[in-house]
């Protein structure tokens, strides 16, 4: 997911996850996350049949992978709903010309302090513009991006933890 969300091709990293066929497979396909999650969904529907999983546990598992799927889903469209231009355009123009008529306001009631009020003023409406380009798309590089590096490292140490406490498990056979 991480990969797709930031639009990079599949590298190294996916293929110490899995086999060299597999990951040969998936370098010929256009939606490899899907792909992926079809491939876990089939692993567990082997594990069903060969009596490691009971009819309860897969459909959990199903369940967790349909969600996964619902996940990415959203994130695509975080990701492909970007801030519409005109927004941008229109919120600048506003707070221009909320800024040019504040003074006039402000030089009757408090003098000397108009700058000092205007400047803040200011600072604090074109600050929150820009937070708002800033978070427009979470999945960079960037240090206000999700850490989404961080994410899955954490995430890949707590599944080996788990792989080594179920000796019985073999992740290699995906095919049966």
């Amino acid at each position: 997911m991480k990969l797709h969300l930031r639009a990079e091709p599949l590298n190294d990293e996916l293929a110490l996850l899995m086999s060299e066929k597999q990951y040969c497979q998936l370098k010929g396909i256009n939606y490899p996350t899907l792909q992926i999650a079809f491939g876990i969904r089939d692993y567990l529907y082997c594990q069903y049949k060969r009596n490691s999983l009971n009819i309860y546990q897969l459909n959990i598992w199903h369940n967790l992978l349909d969600y996964m799927i619902d996940i990415l889903a959203g994130c695509e469209r975080i990701l492909k709903t970007p801030m519409p231009l005109i927004y941008v355009i229109k919120f600048r123009l506003l707070v221009l010309i909320y800024c040019l008529i504040l003074p006039l306001e402000l030089v009757s009631n408090s003098s000397w302090w108009t700058g000092i009020i205007m400047a803040f003023v200011s600072f604090t409406l074109l600050s929150i513009e820009q937070i708002g380009s800033e978070i427009e798309e979470p999945f960079g590089y960037s240090p206000n991006d999700l850490s989404l590096n961080a994410i899955c490292k954490t995430m890949h140490d707590n599944v080996e933890e788990l792989i080594k406490l179920a000796p019985n498990a073999d992740m290699e056979d995906f095919n049966c």
